[in-house]
C-alpha cells in the first residue's frame, strides 16, 4: 500500500485532536479524585462507551480476527465463556463495592478489605499484566502502521505512546474516557466499512472470474 497526502493529513489531525481534549480537559482536573476518577461525574452511557472502546484494538482486531480464521466459532468462545461472564460479574457485583469504599483502585479496595500484602500483591499481577498487554497492543498496532505506512515500529511505539501519555498526564480520566469514546466511533465506522468494502471487492472478483 502506497500512503498519499490525505492519510497524513487524518492521522496528524487525530492526534491534534487527542491532545486538544488533554488540553481542554486540564481545567476539571483539580484534585487526585478528579484525575482517577474523573469525579465520579461519569454517565453510565460515557462510561460504557469508553469500556467497549477499552477493549477494541489492534489486538481485538487483528488478533481476534486472526484467531476466527485460524479456529472458527472456538474463538468466540472465549468471550461468551470467559469474558462477557466476567465483565456482568464486574459491573453487577463488584462495581458497588467500588463506589461505596471511594477507593481508586481495585489494590486500593483489597487494602481496606484484606489489608497490605494483598494490595501488593494485586497491584504487582495488575502492573505485570498491564506491561505486558500494553506492549502487546503496541506491537500490533505499529505492525499495521509498518504494513500501511511503512513507518518504523519504534516510531510508531513511541509517537502513539508518548501522545497518550501527554494527554492523560493533562486531563486524567477525564481525558483517557472522551478520547476513547471518541476512539468507539472511529473504529465502528472503519470495522463495519471492512465487510462493506470486502463484499464490494468479492463481487468484482467474481464477476471478473465468471
Amino acid at each position: 500500500m502506497s500512503p498519499h497526502t490525505v492519510d497524513f493529513a487524518i492521522i496528524v489531525i487525530y492526534f491534534a485532536m487527542v491532545l486538544a481534549i488533554g488540553f481542554y480537559l486540564k481545567k476539571y482536573t483539580t484534585t487526585g479524585e478528579d484525575f482517577f476518577l474523573a469525579g465520579r461525574e461519569m454517565t453510565a452511557w460515557v462510561a460504557g462507551l469508553s469500556f467497549v472502546s477499552a477493549n477494541l484494538g489492534t489486538l481485538e482486531l487483528m488478533g481476534w480476527a486472526g484467531s476466527a480464521y485460524q479456529y472458527g466459532i472456538l474463538a468466540a468462545h472465549w468471550y461468551w465463556i470467559g469474558a462477557i461472564p466476567a465483565m456482568v460479574f464486574l459491573g453487577i457485583v463488584m462495581m458497588p463495592f467500588y463506589y461505596i469504599s471511594r477507593t481508586h483502585s481495585v489494590p486500593g479496595y483489597l487494602q481496606l478489605r484484606f489489608g497490605k500484602p494483598a494490595s501488593a500483591l494485586s497491584a504487582a499481577s495488575f502492573a505485570v499484566m498491564t506491561i505486558l498487554m500494553s506492549g502487546v497492543n503496541m506491537f500490533s498496532m505499529a505492525l499495521v502502521m509498518k504494513i500501511m505506512l511503512g513507518w518504523d515500529l519504534h516510531f510508531s511505539i513511541w509517537v502513539s505512546s508518548l501522545t497518550v501519555g501527554v494527554y492523560v498526564t493533562l486531563g486524567g480520566l477525564f481525558s483517557a474516557i472522551f478520547n476513547e469514546v471518541v476512539q468507539f466511533f472511529l473504529i465502528w465506522f472503519g470495522a463495519l466499512l471492512i465487510p462493506v468494502l470486502g463484499l464490494i471487492e468479492a463481487s468484482r472478483w467474481l464477476s471478473r472470474s465468471s
